[in-house]
């Protein structure tokens, strides 16, 4: 969407969701001996906190009228985000890969490929083993938004049964065990996230006026997966506890940005043009920090608080002070992180 066309509402929410995906970054592959609370509460946070991403990127391309381009605008706009989402992904992907390598020989360094031509293919091909995770949503989203035209154009716009035909089959595939290549399973499981964003004008009014019960719902939803992870792990497919965590998580995180105190609402508007940025580049800040605070502080249970407080610090001001000093003077790289 044009500057001039953006919903305070859904920049909130993207910056807010790019915060919670920094929490979820804390800790790459393996959380210190003992430590019991931290990967409940990232599973929590995963079940919903991608979705809303996706969410609210759909309705973005609805609200910008992205999704019934043809012709030449259409090509055009497949131009624009390629540059805008796959350029970027590629360049970091690369640029993660490489200083993992490098940094390898000073520090410690998760998710470290065996060599350089096993990462590159582990970025494009097992995306599952790709040593810049964080690039995939990027790819994804791309596909959602150059497949949404001509999939609207192939259903047809009439009423709401193609769209809830649509829909219905999009969450069927969300459901499917897909194999993790070329970001396959990354569409199949999020394709219903963005195509669920509502365009009907009497949605935001349904929002702001059921916005504490959708709250409480929240809570109770989330309050559910933290039980269900820590008492039951593995009692339902991860699939099916997301979609149903998220069809509660998203109106309501939603309606939760259309209403926020004033000093929130600061904090997520000044930090909201560091967003792509932050996006980008928290892994490597927290892969920095964590390699440097590894020499004098030891990855245990007793010292995981003050990492955790000190690895979101890195991952939230280090993209942002890379973007003012760094990024800013460098034209191409500004805009591909603007």
């Amino acid at each position: 969407m044009s500057a001039s066309a953006r919903r305070a509402d859904l920049e909130r929410g993207k910056i807010f969701a790019i915060l919670l995906v920094v929490l979820g970054h804390l800790v790459a592959r393996q959380e210190p001996a003992g430590l019991q609370w931290y990967e409940p509460l990232r599973a929590v946070l995963y079940s919903f906190h991608i979705a809303f991403l996706f969410y609210l990127s759909g309705y973005a391309t609805g609200l910008s009228g992205s999704d019934r381009r043809s012709g030449g605008a259409y090509r055009l706009m497949v131009r624009r985000r390629g540059a805008r989402l796959l350029l970027p992904a590629l360049l970091f992907g690369l640029v993660i890969l490489t200083g993992k390598l490098v940094a390898a020989r000073f520090i410690m360094v998760d998710n470290l490929p065996a060599s350089p031509w096993s990462g590159v293919i582990d970025l494009v091909w097992h995306t599952d083993r790709s040593p810049a995770q964080s690039v995939w949503y990027l790819v994804v989203l791309f596909i959602f938004v150059a497949a949404t035209p001509p999939l609207r154009l192939a259903l047809g716009d009439r009423g709401g049964f193609a769209c809830a035909l649509s829909l219905l089959g999009l969450a069927g595939l969300s459901l499917v065990s897909m194999p993790r290549l070329l970001y396959l399973h990354g569409v199949c499981g999020n394709a219903v996230f963005f195509a669920a964003a509502s365009k009907d004008a009497n949605w935001t009014p349904w929002l702001d006026s059921n916005r504490r019960a959708l709250t409480c719902g929240l809570l109770v939803a989330l309050a559910a997966m933290l039980f269900l992870d820590v008492a039951a792990p593995g009692g339902l497919p991860t699939s099916l506890r997301r979609l149903a965590t998220s069809l509660i998580a998203l109106p309501a995180l939603h309606a939760l940005m259309r209403g926020l105190p004033p000093r929130a609402e600061a904090v997520l508007d000044a930090l909201a043009p560091y967003g792509f940025a932050i996006y980008l580049l928290n892994t490597i800040c927290i892969g920095l920090a964590k390699g440097v605070l590894m020499l004098a502080l030891p990855w245990t249970t007793a010292n995981f608080p003050l990492y955790a407080i000190l690895l979101t610090i890195a991952g939230i001001a280090g993209p942002v002070i890379a973007k003012r000093l760094l990024i800013r003077p460098l034209p191409l790289l500004d805009r591909m992180t603007g």
